[in-house]
């Protein structure tokens, strides 16, 4: 699969698409094979051709076995019987054991099939053979743990049940105290909350008695009868218990939540909003809050007030997004600044409560069903073995921590088309957090007695990449602004990339990050106005839009076009303007490749089979994320052969995109700490080399900090202290360069070990074969001062000066040639009339029965290879 997703895979915009087609290719294939009606067969078949004008959908698929062999063998398998083994119980399968077989063995025979395409396909994309001898490693990781394993997960369950619990039982007191108000409309018509709530339904039905004269008795099988809707809607079935949670849709209402003193009141269009006076309008339009109109929704009806005004109360992810649920953790500080009140002094445990527990409750499956095998586990197969581990485990009662055992990471080595891992546990896995319900999660992954876990955050990864494009139209480190900055620019000065976007938007550092990272992605102004007016929910759309393109203009710069200095649009002016050019160059080859491993890009973004500028931003984002799985397989690579050159007992334990981590025995921690330093330094050189660059800063050649810990966790002083661990873990080391240089012998990698004949690298017969450089075999756009100087300045006047000068020096020398005149309309018309005088026995263009022979030499071109497929003749002027 991962083969497949790396040379035919799509991207998030392309799915719905892919889909959409997939759904109508089926539909017109099915009347197809049901009709006998000819015409309606190639009309469809006509209709077909028409839809499919969008090329890349037939090079492409989704990531099932099903879909892959469809598009790979055109072979529809049949995934009934694998239902079978989720439904039946075990006697049921072993009934059905041979047919289940049979699908198993189907599914392996096709699988190979597809695999002898989809791999040499994927030599062809990615022919280094660093982007395959790594896959090999990532499919392999592994992540120790103990039995303290089964307490974390006992623990914060434990504790998400205590947590909730408690907010539970206030909720349905308040539940039980409204419905005590049932017979008593006064009053709960007269409450602005809880006249919200649907109190119909109360009849109970009646059916005649059993006998002739038995008076009627209340119907079987009744929901609560007697009890409003809104009660028994609490209730999923009749026998279940009451479904009543800080995430049920009435719990505001029971908990008679304000916004500003404002009763909260829900909306089907516009989620929960509040009722202000006419007097106050005007003050609630200039915080940007948006108004809300009932008389275009049937549905909101009840709403309808002349006598006030409705707003939707704000949502992080813009005026867009309607607010579901003001217990949610984004409304938090809302309620610690009393915008957001309640008249119950638990409403805030209350979203304090949703707030801790969010986590768990959204990972907690996927955490419960990992599967982990533990020592004992590999010892109690068979009857007699199981006796006799028993037996032996009555007579000695391990510890926990002594008993250990492994996960091993569902991982997919490839999961996206930038060639990431994909897996949804440990990928996404958060960092520890004093008020998140479970969020050690990482930290309870623990390294056996004797090993130690050896890794590193590559430092502002794909900001350095992304740096490098620019610094190579320079052939220099630090020659573009951006470049200087990553290099130079330091936190504490403010000079840094991330500080100085903080300075232009006014928000913080950390929030500053995601603008920069989600430019750098090709992410345009949409983007950073959205994340601006959640970072400040209190901006106007106005300045939110001008403080984004304040930032835009200051870092990517202003897009121009001027055919003088470049066939394409490019930016100027700004301190990341050189990037975005190289970046955008790269997208728009034929046939991109990363410049360090020359891997290709998925078929389904080949510029042949998309439109003009098609999904840009994916393939500028590709550029930039597939170069840093280039760096992540030349690290994994470079660590495999030092490991097994000096003897190293070390294996890969997990990969977190820009994070990785060894498992590694303890007298062998500090030599791994050098490898790594090592490989870093080997993998920059090369990502420097590449781009024309035969130099290497001090500052960016080694990682900041090499951790080595006894477990898995971001940084090695965080105690992991949260609700549900209370015991804090002790520090692990960081070790920079200078530190781990101070351990003398036992961090040096000395040449004279022999590595062991078992697992010594053998490259004597690997003939090395040099390759051209990708970023030579781009257009030589570098090579002209004028274009250079037009990326930097950023006023109109300095452009025009600019281009004077460029015209001024392309200025023909000499005499002219002569102009080339047009065919007119005239002898057009002639030919058209008098059909005669075209040779009818060929087919022939107008333009080709209009050129006299004399012009042929002087109307041709002589085609490039590369764009022109070799050929060789006139070019048409009509």
């Amino acid at each position: 699969m991962s083969l497949h997703v790396a040379v035919n895979g799509m991207c998030s915009q392309q799915r719905p698409t892919w889909l959409k087609h997939k759904k109508s290719r089926e539909l017109r294939e099915k009347i197809t094979k049901e009709t006998d009606d000819v015409q309606l067969a190639e009309l469809l078949g006509h209709s077909e051709r028409l839809e499919e004008a969008e090329l890349w959908v037939e090079r492409s698929s989704v990531n099932s076995l099903r879909d892959v062999a469809k598009f790979h063998l055109d072979v529809t398998i049949d995934k009934a019987l694998r239902d079978d083994f989720g439904t039946r119980d075990r006697e049921e399968v072993l009934g059905k054991l041979d047919s289940l077989l049979d699908y198993c063995a189907a599914d392996v025979a096709i699988t190979h099939r597809v695999y002898q395409i989809v791999f040499p396909n994927f030599l062809d994309t990615c022919p280094h053979p660093v982007s395959f001898a790594a896959l090999r490693h990532l499919a392999a990781v592994i992540l120790p743990v103990n039995k303290t394993w089964d307490a974390y997960l006992a623990n914060a369950e434990a504790t998400y049940r205590e947590l909730s619990d408690a907010v539970q039982e206030r909720l349905i007191g308040l539940a039980e105290s409204a419905l005590a108000l049932k017979d008593e409309p006064e009053q709960w018509q007269n409450d602005p909350w809880l006249k919200q709530l649907d109190w119909s339904g109360q009849e109970i039905k009646m059916v005649k008695g059993k006998k002739k004269n038995d008076p009627p008795r209340p119907a079987a099988r009744q929901k609560k009868p007697g009890m409003p809707k809104w009660y028994k809607d609490l209730f999923p079935k009749i026998d279940s218990p009451i479904g009543l949670t800080v995430r049920t849709r009435i719990a505001p209402l029971l908990l008679k939540m304000s916004w500003d003193g404002h009763p909260l009141f829900w909306s089907d269009k516009y989620g929960w909003t509040f009722r202000v006076d006419r007097e106050e309008q005007a003050g609630y339009e200039k915080k940007q809050m948006i108004q809300c109109d009932f008389y275009d929704s049937d549905k909101d009806a009840a709403l309808r007030d002349d006598g006030g005004v409705f707003f939707k109360l704000p949502h992080k992810d813009g005026p867009l997004a309607r607010c579901v649920n003001p217990l949610a953790k984004s409304y938090l500080t809302y309620f610690d600044k009393g915008t957001l009140s309640s008249q119950y002094t638990y409403a805030k445990q209350a979203l304090e409560m949703n707030a801790s527990c969010s986590y768990w409750i959204s990972a907690r499956d996927r955490i419960m069903s990992q599967m982990v095998v533990y020592e004992d586990d590999v010892n109690k197969q068979g009857v007699a073995a199981r006796q006799e581990s028993e037996a032996s485990e009555d007579a000695v009662t391990k510890k926990p921590e002594d008993v250990q055992g492994f996960i091993l990471p569902q991982v997919i080595p490839m999961g996206t088309i930038t060639r990431r891992a994909v897996e949804n546990t440990w990928l996404t896995a958060s960092n520890a957090k004093k008020n998140r319900v479970g969020s050690e999660l990482k930290s309870m992954v623990k390294a056996p007695p004797g090993y130690c876990f050896v890794g590193a955050d590559v430092d502002s990864e794909e900001l350095w990449i992304a740096s490098l494009v620019g610094d190579a139209t320079f052939k220099l480190h630090g020659g573009n602004a951006i470049g200087f900055m990553t290099l130079e620019g330091t936190k504490a000065a403010g000079t840094d990339l991330h500080s100085r976007t903080a300075g232009i938007l006014g928000i913080t550092r950390n929030d500053a990050k995601v603008f920069n990272y989600g430019r750098i992605y090709g992410a345009g102004l949409k983007f950073a106005g959205q994340l601006l007016r959640q970072f400040n929910p209190s901006l106007s759309e106005k300045e939110t839009n001008d403080i984004a393109s304040t930032l835009y203009t200051r870092t990517k710069g202003t897009k121009t076009m001027r055919s003088v200095l470049s066939k394409r649009p490019f930016w100027r002016g700004g301190t990341e303007s050189f990037v975005f050019n190289k970046l955008e160059e790269f997208a728009a080859q034929e046939r991109p490749r990363t410049f360090v491993l020359g891997a290709g890009i998925t078929e389904a973004l080949m510029r042949r089979f998309i439109n003009q500028n098609g999904y840009l931003t994916s393939r500028i984002n590709w550029a930039i994320q597939s170069s840093g799985v280039d760096y992540l397989h030349l690290l994994i690579v470079g660590m495999d052969y030092l490991a097994r050159r000096f003897n190293i007992d070390a294996r890969l334990a997990i990969t977190v995109h820009d994070e990785i981590r060894y498992l590694v025995k303890d007298h062998d921690k500090y030599r791994a700490a050098m490898a790594l330093q090592v490989a870093n330094v080997w993998t920059r050189a090369m990502f420097a080399q590449q781009v024309g660059i035969n130099d290497l800063p001090q500052a960016c050649a080694y990682f900041s900090a090499i951790d080595v810990d006894h477990v898995l966790r971001k940084e090695v002083d965080m105690d992991c202290v949260t609700p549900s661990h209370k015991d804090p873990i002790a520090p692990g080391e960081s070790l920079d360069i200078q530190t781990l240089l101070a351990k003398g012998d036992a961090a040096r990698l000395d040449p004279s070990i022999v590595p062991d004949p078992a697992h010594a690298p053998k490259l004597d017969k690997i003939e090395y074969t040099p390759r051209i450089p990708v970023m030579d075999t781009l257009e030589d756009s570098t090579s002209d001062p004028y274009f250079l100087k037009a990326q930097i300045i950023s006023s109109e006047q300095e452009l025009s000066d600019v281009l004077k000068e460029r015209r001024s020096a392309t200025k023909t020398v000499g005499e002219k040639k002569p102009r080339v005149a047009k065919p007119s309309t005239a002898i057009l018309k002639r030919h058209y009339q008098n059909k005669t005088m075209l040779v009818q026995a060929e087919p022939m263009m107008v333009s080709e029965a209009l050129r006299p022979t004399a012009r042929f030499e002087k109307t041709k071109w002589s085609w490039q290879k590369e764009k022109g497929m070799g050929r060789s003749g006139p070019s048409s002027r009509i």
